[in-house]
């Protein structure tokens, strides 16, 4: 089983690595759409692990028992936790992999104005989607620090 998973992980390296050195733009492309790809998935899950944990303490409002309020918490954030580090190092390896094909790019001398539109419009895409999870972690950050601080007045 492990020799099979060696065997198809090394096929898969070295399928990239011919599919750069012929088309280094064609891979660039690729690698783009498999990065947005990852990253929405990432960020549509962390998004939606933030606005859950912004709904249960919603819920939560006005409650006096502080110890189901911090287990429900700390189960959600837990969980928000587990999804972003299970599904980072997908992103961070197309990353890695869009680097080493446009090194590939500059090398050949191939760069176009069409790959350069897609770099940006991608980026640009990437940037909306951190913000949006960015706001909706402070936003339930900001619902438990308040949720704390009404639990300690009582």
């Amino acid at each position: 089983m492990l020799l099979f998973a060696a065997v198809a992980l090394a096929s898969v390296a070295g399928t990239q690595t011919a599919r750069a050195e012929t088309d280094p733009v064609a891979a660039v492309k690729a690698d783009v759409q498999q990065l947005v790809a990852d990253a929405t998935a990432l960020h549509d899950t962390v998004k939606a692990d933030a606005d859950t944990i912004a709904a249960d303490i919603q819920a939560l409002q006005g409650t006096t028992d502080r110890k189901t309020a911090r287990d429900t918490l700390h189960a959600d954030w837990q969980k928000l936790l587990a999804d972003r580090d299970r599904l980072r190092p997908a992103v961070e390896a197309d990353w890695a992999q869009l680097k080493t094909d446009l090194k590939a790019v500059r090398t050949a001398k191939l760069g176009s104005a069409d790959l350069k539109a897609l770099l940006a419009q991608s980026n640009q895409a990437l940037a909306t989607q951190r913000d949006a999870v960015k706001q909706a972690v402070t936003a339930a950050r900001d619902a438990a620090k308040a949720l704390r601080d009404s639990l300690k007045k009582k």
